[in-house]
């Protein structure tokens, strides 16, 4: 079993399975190139000069992270979790500080609005700061049948079934629908007529249509050295996140799937390139 994470960790010590999970929020957002730039030596010099940064984006095409080679290299300096949440939040990837140090991050209270009875209620009425961001209910009409149960594999366990309660009020997708909106998750490029729009850690995202709008939708798959657990975790992880941590730089998350092959996360599609910017499967 591995170490609990505290503030003195060295990050070169956290396991595998973290360090993806962390990536899974950053990779999808290029993030890993904003925290290389804003790394400093104890000098106050940048520790990572272009040439560096474009070695880790390079990553990609190997079918690397970015994120998971620069956490490694920064980790030989003998850094720690506290300054890797430090550098986290001030570049607004609360999430993945949440992950690492749920105190250190400035959580809003749950609180479940109203939605009026207009079904076409835009999901964003306003921009709050983190610590104003009220969690809103988003039921919005995007799918027609996700009411109706359906057998098969669940990836939300017994303890978190509250992820399906209106505590989140995310949307519940079916599996075949999202299949269906992404052309059976066509896996080339959506430049060469595909739907997909990049991957990170744990998933594959993709874009897809409900009702004339644009979504993207994440696909978690197992990787190598990663179990179906971790896989499940992440899943059950990143929705109760989401439900949490509104903000502006988070890309809104729609709803999820639980009941196919693979967990689902849908999210608000951005286009001009920002969604991958701001996405953390996610």
């Amino acid at each position: 079993m591995s170490e609990p994470v505290a503030t003195s960790t060295r990050v070169r010590s956290l396991s595998y399975g973290l360090v993806r999970r962390l990536a899974d929020f950053i990779d999808p957002q290029e993030g890993g190139k904003k925290l290389a730039m804003d790394i400093t030596n104890p000098s106050g010099e940048s520790r990572y000069r272009q040439e560096h940064i474009r070695r880790f984006e390079a990553f990609v095409q190997m079918g690397k992270s970015p994120t998971c080679e620069l956490l490694y290299d920064w980790g030989t300096t003998n850094c720690t979790v506290a300054d890797l949440v430090d550098l986290l939040i001030r570049n607004q990837f609360l999430a993945p500080a949440s992950l690492l140090l749920p105190e250190a991050v400035r959580m809003p209270q749950e609180v479940t609005l109203p939605l009026s009875s207009q079904e076409t209620l835009p999901i964003h009425e306003k921009q709050l700061p983190v610590q104003e961001k009220e969690v809103a209910s988003v039921k919005p009409a995007l799918a027609q049948t996700t009411e109706k149960q359906h057998s098969g594999p669940s990836y939300v366990s017994q303890e978190n079934s509250s992820l399906q309660s209106s505590n989140t009020d995310f949307h519940n997708f079916l599996f075949h629908d999202l299949e269906s909106i992404t052309n059976n998750f066509d896996a080339r490029p959506e430049s060469a007529g595909g739907n997909k729009l990049g991957e990170g850690g744990f998933g594959i995202v993709f874009k897809g249509y409900i009702n004339g709008r644009s979504v993207a939708v994440k696909k978690l798959v197992a990787m190598v050295d990663v179990s179906v657990q971790d896989l499940k975790q992440q899943f059950e992880q990143e929705i109760n996140m989401m439900a949490k941590c509104q903000h502006e730089n988070l890309v809104e998350l729609l709803g999820f799937s639980s009941d196919g092959a693979q967990p689902c996360l849908v999210y608000e599609y951005m286009s001009n390139g920002s969604l991958l910017d701001r996405l953390a499967c996610l």
